[in-house]
């Protein structure tokens, strides 16, 4: 559907509709990737993403780091302050070397935690974890953890300890076809139970090769019986590294169809509007 025809979707019955989960790549010329970058993806601005929001009719919006440009959060801040800071949050990558100083400078462009890629960072150990949670615990951030199935288990006491929230991130990247009752579920239930772990039920990279999304439904309905106030929503526009790009519109419609509109006002709107201090 073009963006520039598409009517905005209204299967939502919310107020200030939050895609709590989005990249940007550039523009290059002012942001270009590091020598070695850990994947290229191709070009997507905020300026892209803008016209994504209006399609899909969000109003509030958060812009999580690529990892691909490893510490240099500086797109994913000028990104913030483009969409408008009345409207925009950040999530930040940081590592042993960045300082408190940083941190707050982050803060100040808008930023409201970091995320923590055990999948595909290999120096994620639970002391690196541990040890910013430590250093963003004053600033009230949260850990955003995106991680395998098996490494969701084989964290989870740590996560549970940390003195900051936790958003699982993915739906944990659990695999459907291994039953509701698999390990990575129950844990994730457990760490959801403490009231003070959140999951963002973005689903589609847990279908298997050939998959439906209504494969996934049932695990959706379920972490948002178990914890309705902490189930978040997002695009993870522009789907990278995926063989083939799903249709935005079409996963945001999906999720739409699996819950009622009490429990779409929460994952859309609510839920958001509190991790992320929007006002």
């Amino acid at each position: 559907m073009d963006a520039s025809t598409a009517r905005r979707v209204d299967a939502p019955a919310a107020v200030g509709i939050c895609d709590t989960h989005f990249h940007v790549f550039g523009p290059y010329d002012r942001f270009p990737l590091p020598r070695h970058p850990s994947y290229a993806p191709q070009e997507a601005t905020a300026a892209a993403y803008r016209q994504v929001a209006e399609r899909l009719g969000v109003d509030r919006m958060v812009v999580v780091q690529g990892g691909c440009y490893g510490t240099d959060n500086a797109a994913m801040l000028d990104a913030v302050q483009m969409l408008g800071r009345d409207r925009a949050r950040g999530i930040a990558i940081i590592d042993a070397t960045t300082t408190v100083a940083d941190l707050h400078r982050l803060d100040d462009g808008g930023v409201r935690g970091i995320r923590l890629n055990a999948i595909s960072d290999k120096r994620i150990d639970g002391g690196a974890i541990r040890a910013q949670a430590t250093m963003i615990a004053e600033l009230g951030w949260h850990i955003q953890f995106h991680a395998r199935a098996d490494q969701i288990v084989e964290h989870a006491a740590l996560l549970r300890d940390l003195p900051v929230e936790v958003v699982i991130d993915h739906c944990g990247r659990i695999d459907p076809r291994e039953g509701e009752d698999q390990e990575a579920v129950r844990a994730m239930l457990d760490l959801l139970a403490t009231g003070r772990c959140w999951i963002k039920l973005i689903s589609y990279r847990s279908l298997p090769a050939g998959g439906e999304g209504d494969e996934m439904a049932p695990f959706l309905r379920r972490f948002a019986a178990a914890a309705p106030e902490r189930c978040l929503w997002g695009t993870d526009w522009p789907h990278p590294l995926m063989e083939i790009v799903p249709d935005t519109q079409r996963l945001f419609e999906e999720l739409c169809s699996v819950f009622d509109e009490p429990i779409r006002k929460k994952i859309f709107s609510e839920n958001a509007e509190r991790l992320y201090d929007f006002k």
